[in-house]
C-alpha cells in the first residue's frame, strides 16, 4: 500500500471490507469475515495508524448524526472526528451504509430483471441484509433512510410469514431481514437455523423453508411497492448477498405481477413503468466510500 494515502472501511453486520486509495484508484479489498464488535476498534486503530494514511471514509450501518454512527446492527460507535483528531488524518468521514453504496450509482453493474420507462430522476436502493437498507438517490444527491426501523409493518406482513404481533416483530426490518428470516422460522416451528440455512432448505423445496422464504419475498415485493407509490422512482437496484441468493423468485413473473398488482389503474401503470435491477457488483459501498472522498 505505499502509494495509497487513504483507507475506505465498509463495516458490516457479519464481515468488515476495507481497502486502500489514492486519486487514481482503489487497492484490492480485504475482507475480515464474522469479525466481532470487540475487535472493529482495535482494527480500525491499526489501519489508521499506519503514517501514510491521511484520509478516511468508514460505511456502517445506523444513522449519521453528525460525523458520528451508533450501529444499529452491532454494539459499536463510529466517531470519525474522533478517529481525525485521534490519528491526525487531513479528512476523515463516516457514511451510512446504504449512503455509500448510493454514491456508487454510476458504476454499478447491474442485471435488469424487469424494463420500465419511467423518466422520473429518482432511484430506490433497498437492500435486506441484517436490518433493511434504503436509500434515495435524487438528482445525484444520496438521501439515507432509517426505514428498517420505522412502525411502518402491518398485519399483513406477519401474516405472510405465518406468525403473530410479538415483541419480536416490532418495526419493519422484523419481517424484512435476513434475521427476521430466522426469527419467522422459529417462532413457527419451533426450531432455530440460519438464514441462509433455510434459503438452502427452501431450495430443495422443504415446505417449512418454502413457506417462510415464499413470505418473505412477498413482503420484499409489498415493500418495494409502497415505496414506489410514495416515492414515485425510475429504477428501484436491489442489493446484497441475501438478494442474490433470492433472486431466482424475485424476478419470477408471479412475484414481479405482485409488484405491479394495484387496486387503483393509474397507480398499477406507474408501477408497470419502474424498471428494478439486481446490484452485481461485489464491493458497491466501498467504491462508493471513494467517490465520496474525492467529491469532499
Amino acid at each position: 500500500m505505499s502509494s495509497y494515502s487513504s483507507l475506505l472501511v465498509d463495516i458490516g453486520g457479519t464481515n468488515m471490507r476495507y481497502a486502500y486509495a489514492n486519486k487514481k484508484g482503489i487497492s484490492e479489498e480485504n475482507i475480515l469475515s464474522n469479525i466481532s464488535d470487540q475487535n472493529i476498534n482495535k482494527t480500525l486503530s491499526n489501519l489508521l495508524s499506519n503514517p501514510k494514511i491521511k484520509n478516511a471514509v468508514i460505511a456502517a450501518a445506523g444513522p449519521r448524526l453528525g460525523n458520528r454512527i451508533e450501529m444499529t446492527n452491532r454494539k459499536v460507535i463510529i466517531d470519525a472526528d474522533l478517529l481525525g483528531r485521534k490519528f491526525e488524518l487531513a479528512n476523515s468521514q463516516v457514511l451510512n451504509d446504504w449512503e455509500a453504496v448510493g454514491y456508487a450509482i454510476d458504476e454499478m453493474k447491474l442485471k435488469k430483471i424487469k424494463k420500465g420507462k419511467s423518466k422520473s430522476n429518482v432511484d430506490l436502493m433497498i437492500g435486506p441484509g441484517t436490518g433493511l437498507g434504503f436509500a434515495i438517490v435524487a438528482d445525484g444527491k444520496v438521501i439515507p433512510t432509517e426505514i428498517g426501523n420505522t412502525k411502518l409493518h402491518s398485519k399483513l406482513l406477519l401474516n405472510n410469514l405465518g406468525i403473530k404481533p410479538s415483541k419480536y416483530f416490532s418495526v419493519l426490518e422484523d419481517v424484512i431481514s435476513g434475521p427476521s428470516i430466522s426469527r419467522a422460522y422459529q417462532s413457527r416451528y419451533k426450531q432455530k437455523l440460519s438464514p441462509e440455512e433455510i434459503v438452502s432448505l427452501a431450495k430443495k423445496r422443504n415446505p417449512k423453508a418454502k413457506f417462510i422464504i415464499y413470505g418473505f419475498v412477498d413482503n420484499l415485493i409489498q415493500f418495494m411497492q409502497d415505496v414506489s407509490v410514495a416515492y414515485l422512482p425510475r429504477r428501484i437496484l436491489l442489493g446484497g448477498s441475501l438478494i442474490t441468493d433470492l433472486a431466482y423468485l424475485i424476478k419470477d413473473n408471479k412475484f414481479l405481477d405482485h409488484y405491479s398488482n394495484h387496486p387503483k389503474d393509474q397507480h398499477a401503470q406507474i408501477l408497470k413503468s419502474i424498471e428494478i435491477n439486481l446490484i452485481t457488483s461485489k464491493t458497491p459501498a466501498l467504491k462508493g466510500c471513494f467517490n465520496y472522498l474525492n467529491k469532499n
